[in-house]
């Protein structure tokens, strides 16, 4: 098989900032596999947080032509060979597995959730993402947010009753709270249960992953449901917070693809954890591929490509935060004025 690479620079609507920095664009990289005249792409966002880098993820999408060998079918044993080979890039990996479902897709006339037996339809519906900023901007938005249902809010900046009060009070919607590691434990339960009021939904990833005897006890003082997402990277990784936490995101982009995505919601089923379907900063075709098992999980946050101003794909569609898969064989995905 033949493998091509192509980066691209997306860039984003606002500048977007989480509790560890903020960024007004990002890099990826798209693996284009050719199997018989069958092409398929995946894509790889990598995040420095988790050790990835656009270079690491260009290196194993170049590294995998002496992996791939020439049976598209083969994507476990060809996925097995990647991480072994390239353990530092999940994104890159993730990328060349994704190309690999999209050409059996196409060979077999099937959309990928077929392949995994699945149905396409009802999807949980997507939130969309509030950086952190201050209220003012978020005010000068309230038209775009109020067209979401479900929220998902940035904080861990200080000033963040002011704006949970706006979106509270502005949209109407369901707020989920995401401080990205940004709080110690008494700062935790203070907002958590200062915050009541609004009624949030959950709390992803309140302090440090590190501290697991925090989450135990923000668990005893508090009544919130708490997700884990930089904890949690591997399905060996959601063993640990089995008791500890309520539920877990699961990101193709830092847990190296669908197939592992697949076998990390059954342990998390396995420790009664519930599941939520995440993304990085990503086009229509890294969304597109984790929409595909979107049926699988309770909740999802499958807004990366909403937030950029320059797709250079065309794919799944989140109208309202509803969740609508294109009915093509493969990945459903094209590129834009191809």
């Amino acid at each position: 098989m033949k493998i091509d690479v192509r980066t691209y620079e997306l860039r984003l609507e606002v500048p977007f900032a989480i509790a560890r920095g903020t960024t007004s664009s990002h890099t990826i990289c798209v693996a284009e596999v050719e199997h018989e005249g069958v092409k398929g792409l995946g894509e790889a966002s990598p995040s420095a947080y988790y050790g990835d880098s656009l270079e690491a993820a260009r290196a194993a999408i170049e590294g995998a032509r002496s992996i791939i060998g020439n049976d598209p079918f083969a994507v476990r044993a060809v996925a097995e060979r990647l991480k072994e080979a390239f353990p530092t890039s999940p994104s890159g990996r993730a990328a060349v597995e994704v190309a690999l479902y999209d050409i059996m897709g196409k060979l077999s006339g099937v959309p990928l959730y077929r392949l995994f037996g699945l149905s396409g339809a009802p999807l949980p519906v997507t939130s969309f993402t509030v950086g952190v900023e201050d209220a003012s901007l978020a005010r000068s938005r309230i038209e775009i947010l109020r067209a979401f249902p479900i929220l998902k809010v940035k904080v861990g900046f200080g000033r963040e009753q002011d704006l949970l009060a706006l979106l509270a009070e502005e949209t109407g919607a369901t707020l989920r709270v995401d401080a990205n590691e940004g709080w110690q434990v008494d700062e935790a339960i203070e907002k958590i249960n200062a915050w009541e009021r609004y009624s949030i939904e959950f709390f992803e990833q309140p302090i440090p992953k590190e501290n697991k005897d925090g989450y135990r006890e923000i668990k005893r003082a508090t009544n919130a449901t708490i997700f884990v997402d930089e904890g949690v990277s591997s399905k060996h990784d959601i063993l640990q917070w089995e008791g500890l936490v309520d539920g877990v995101n699961i990101k193709l982009m830092k847990c190296g693809g669908l197939r592992e995505a697949i076998d990390m919601i059954a342990v998390a089923r396995a420790c009664g954890l519930r599941v939520m379907l995440g993304c990085m900063v990503e086009s229509a075709l890294g969304i597109t591929a984790a929409a595909h098992i979107a049926s699988l999980v309770d909740c999802c946050d499958l807004d990366g490509n909403l937030l950029i101003s320059n797709d250079p794909f065309e794919g799944v569609r989140a109208e309202g935060g509803i969740i609508c898969l294109p009915d093509l064989p493969g990945l459903g995905v094209a590129a834009r004025n191809a």
